[in-house]
């Protein structure tokens, strides 16, 4: 697990995300692995279960994402990253936030450089790509898959 700078945000992987049972943390998850787990389902129910794409109770926020092509985001479109801002913004006064994904390379440190960028205005916001470069400076280990692509070419939407 990894802060991020002067904030109280951390990046994670699928074993930090036991923290969202921790009352000094809000957890948010973007790993289809902990979504899953957590909601008792031996694999992702039918696409019209209330839980499928997101599930939040209390300090925890969970969604079932997977890490691959650009087009996987479609699908929940940018109100699930908007979604996941706001979480982070209801708890940030109060709590740690881990932001966890399967080895906190690709999906949770995308979600936390947006969330410095939109919200914190501590990397450039005018772009995708001003903003990688300045979060990379601080989160080396960033090595996104899809899920840049779909930020990329969402990012006016994402706010």
């Amino acid at each position: 697990m990894i802060l991020l700078g002067d904030t109280k945000i951390y990046v994670g992987t699928k074993d930090d995300s036991r923290l969202r049972s921790d009352p000094s943390w809000a957890v948010v998850n973007t790993a289809k692995t902990v979504h899953v787990e957590v909601k008792g389902w031996s694999n992702a129910p039918p696409r019209d279960h209330p839980d499928y794409l997101a599930f939040e109770e209390g300090q925890f926020l969970s969604f079932n994402w997977v890490d691959d092509a650009a087009r996987m985001y479609e699908w929940s479109g940018p109100e699930a990253f908007i979604r996941a801002l706001d979480f982070i913004d209801k708890w940030y006064e109060f709590k740690n936030i881990l932001i966890s994904c399967d080895l906190g390379h690709s999906r949770s440190p995308t979600v936390a450089l947006l969330y410095l960028s939109k919200r914190l205005h501590l990397i450039p916001d005018d772009s995708f790509a001003s903003a990688r470069v300045a979060f990379q400076a601080i989160y080396p280990g960033y090595a996104p898959a899809g899920i840049a692509d779909y930020v990329a070419a969402h990012w006016a939407g994402i706010n």
